[in-house]
């Protein structure tokens, strides 16, 4: 699960049609560009398990 800071910072920087900048969002939050670009990271890595998860259980609902 994303919680919410995650799911902002994910969804300004790739879900957007003018995504904000790893500087912008670092003001928002109070840290480093470099840490938005981590939290950025772990976001998109968690997304992808789950998604990877819910295809793995639906090859087995129709398997």
């Amino acid at each position: 699960d994303l919680n919410e800071r995650e799911k902002h910072i994910l969804t300004e920087r790739r879900l957007t049609d003018d995504p904000k900048t790893l500087e912008e969002l670092s003001q928002v939050y109070g840290v480093s560009r470099e840490r938005v670009r981590q939290i950025e990271v772990r976001a998109f890595e968690k997304l992808q398990k789950a998604m990877m998860r819910l295809a793995g259980e639906r090859r087995l609902i129709t398997a």
